[in-house]
């Protein structure tokens, strides 16, 4: 039985880690060609299904080839409609970690050569803007806000050896004194529950702690508080899923992060994995030092 060709288109942003994904699905056993012209992306697909050799493929067409703001997106429909079984994948990541990585790589942005008196950020906005269409076309969206080239080599490997990969969950404690967490998706703050740290014989303690969390848990707007964190994280990660990201991170905070936010961030992390069990869940207690995986209670 002859076996199906696998071609990926892959596009999207500028900085967002196309190149680093190319190379890793070349790793991957998948013949990959760079910086291809719009025009000739229909051709090179025909040559590939036609060459036995090749059983899985790599297109990588972006704004880097002028003419690829007019044509990219008539090409990628024409695509779609006539070879199906092409996925096309886009590349984003949200401007902070894409400036980012222009400072450190010291590159100019390709839209340079369109608008030179525009700065990094105006050029990142623009390209946004202009790619939303082709966006919209895409089979897949990858997220790499926040991903190394680590993080996205797994996360590539896990899409091609099992056709989806496992979204990472952080359930994450810390203390408002200490700083915000860079890495938070949403934060959450707590501060207006009652304090624990006033209450002496607890005060040593941590939200680890039975004592603790039973202190806390007396008082009805905790119950209240830990499910509608719960709920607003049940509403969202289905969607942060649907759109590629990899990892998802939700902060908890109170003021020293030792003993509200650790509480109640161990009970919703417990909840969350129980409830998604097809992803990974992480528990983690910045102010703690503590990070684990949480194991979803398997049914009876």
């Amino acid at each position: 039985m002859k076996r199906e060709k696998k071609i990926l288109i892959l596009t999207g942003e500028s900085g967002a880690g196309k190149s680093s994904g190319m190379r890793h699905l070349e790793d991957l056993g998948f013949y990959c060609i760079d910086n291809v012209p719009p025009s000739l992306v229909p051709s090179l697909i025909r040559l590939l299904k036609d060459n036995p050799e090749i059983e899985k493929a790599v297109l990588v067409t972006d704004i880097r080839n002028p003419s690829f703001r007019t044509t990219a997106p008539s090409m990628l429909k024409n695509i779609k409609s006539k070879h199906p079984e092409v996925e096309v994948w886009y590349f984003t990541s949200d401007k902070e970690s894409l400036i980012k990585r222009f400072s450190e790589t010291r590159r100019p942005h390709p839209f340079e050569r369109y608008e030179p008196g525009k700065n990094l950020e105006s050029l990142i906005d623009e390209e946004k803007e202009i790619l939303e269409p082709i966006k919209a076309l895409a089979d897949r969206v990858i997220d790499t806000t926040g991903m190394t080239v680590h993080d996205l080599k797994r996360f590539l490997k896990e899409i091609i050896c099992s056709g989806k990969p496992r979204l990472k969950v952080t359930i994450l404690s810390f203390g408002f004194k200490y700083g915000l967490p860079p890495s938070a998706d949403n934060i959450f703050d707590v501060r207006f529950l009652p304090n624990p740290h006033f209450v002496a014989e607890l005060r040593p303690k941590t939200g680890m702690d039975k004592e603790v969390a039973d202190y806390i848990f007396r008082f009805p707007e905790a119950k209240e508080t830990l499910q509608l964190i719960t709920r607003f994280i049940e509403f969202t990660l289905p969607m942060y899923e649907q759109e590629g990201k990899a990892y998802v991170t939700y902060a908890i905070g109170c003021t020293g992060g030792q003993h509200r936010s650790v509480a109640l961030t161990e009970l919703v992390a417990e909840k969350i994995a129980e409830k998604f069990k097809s992803f990974d869940v992480f528990v983690e207690h910045r102010e703690l030092n503590e990070r684990k995986k949480v194991t979803a209670v398997e049914d009876a």
